[in-house]
């Protein structure tokens, strides 16, 4: 009696550990999640705050999303220099050569206390429409405002 009791749980186990395993794949297939972007995924969920920031930045200026940059990465103090729809028409300009931005490494290199700011470096790769491709490494200036981190852009661009 025992023995068929045991084949009972393997059974079932099987075909449950079987039916996860499809809706696993099921829900990849189509969410179009593909390895690379899981492997992207994780590496994000390592870096710092300041370095997601960076990323999701980088992120909507590939993704030619200005808005999103200027609601959730603009500091209050460049936002007080800029209007939206102006901030938004300078980059929308600046956007316009540029085909895709691929992020190859961004490196938290710490607080400096003397403008209470935090560095982070980036490196990417620009694809201009006429092909071209240019490697960059910038150094980008983040300050915390209300636990978020947004760019400082007068110190990382001017």
């Amino acid at each position: 009696m025992e023995r068929k009791t045991k084949k009972k749980y393997l059974k079932a186990y099987a075909a449950g550990f079987l039916l996860i395993s499809i809706l696993i794949l099921m829900i990849l297939f189509f969410s179009s999640c593909s390895i690379s972007k899981l492997k992207i995924d994780a590496a994000y969920i390592l870096k710092t705050d300041p370095e997601k920031a960076v990323i999701d930045f980088l992120k909507a200026l590939d993704n030619k999303s200005p808005d999103y940059i200027y609601d959730n990465l603009l500091s209050v103090k460049d936002k007080n220099n800029i209007s939206k729809d102006k901030f938004k028409e300078e980059l929308d300009l600046i956007l316009t050569d540029i085909d895709t931005i691929e992020i190859k490494k961004t490196t938290y290199l710490g607080y400096e206390a003397k403008d209470n700011l935090v560095k982070v470096v980036a490196q990417f790769n620009v694809k201009y429409k006429n092909s071209e491709v240019k490697e960059y490494k910038k150094y980008i200036y983040l300050v915390e405002e209300n636990k978020d981190w947004k760019i400082v852009f007068e110190k990382t661009f001017i």
